[in-house]
């Protein structure tokens, strides 16, 4: 059964918007879905590439079929969303060079950081929750400090939920270079279909109004 992420959303939100043009004017356009991960079959079930898993999942439901682009050292595939055609894109680099191919991507179509949703792993949410971002900093993760350095702080963000670390004397990178156990992917394979139709609140109704139901607490727990 279809979880009703997007028609609850739309019913809060039918008297605000009847009356308003379906386009935004405070926002740009979301181009480009970029998930953060490392490349390799050795990475591919890590926590560090729940962004990766997730764009898989996306090229998957859409036929797809995922494409190596050297100009922007990522893997590239196609998705639509109401009829707005997006890229998805798995950057080849390692996760620490991420900002390489995020640069390369928007320099290249003449974007803005603002027209990129960056998917990535979240320690601080528990398993398969999520978080949507367009104001956060860096917070430890390396993908994003890539990303920053190659100016792109005005990113908007899907935050994943991987958990926190099994044990306070545990080393974070091995808790996010280890593996999701079968239970943990089968759960996770459960909240995608959630994870995507928050994607559509964003294209329908911006960033902004988007953020206000993807961020309720009962998402973020």
């Amino acid at each position: 059964m279809r979880w009703p992420f997007c028609r609850l959303f739309n019913k809060e939100r039918e008297s605000e918007y009847r009356n308003k043009e379906s386009s935004a004017t405070d926002v740009q356009p979301i181009h480009a879905i970029i998930g953060l991960g490392n490349p390799g079959d050795s990475y591919r079930y890590t926590r560090h590439n729940i962004g990766f898993l997730f764009l898989d999942y996306l090229a998957e439901k859409a036929g797809s079929t995922w494409k190596k682009e050297r100009r922007f050292v990522a893997e590239i595939a196609s998705y639509t969303l109401s009829g707005h055609k997006l890229i998805l894109a798995k950057p080849y680099t390692f996760m620490n060079e991420s900002g390489q191919s995020f640069s390369k991507l928007m320099k290249y179509h003449r974007w803005q950081p603002s027209s990129a949703l960056v998917v990535h792993d979240e320690i601080n949410l528990p398993l398969g929750a999520m978080k949507l971002s367009d104001k956060a900093g860096i917070g430890g993760h390396n993908g994003m400090a890539s990303i920053f350095r190659f100016d792109g702080e005005g990113a908007l963000r899907l935050r994943l939920g991987i958990g926190h670390k099994g044990h306070p004397g545990m080393d974070l990178k091995d808790h996010v270079l280890g593996r999701f156990s079968a239970a943990d992917l089968q759960h996770l394979r459960t909240q995608m279909e959630k994870w995507a139709d928050s994607l559509q609140l964003i294209v329908d109704n911006g960033p902004s109004s988007a953020m206000n139901f993807i961020n309720r607490k009962d998402n973020t727990q």
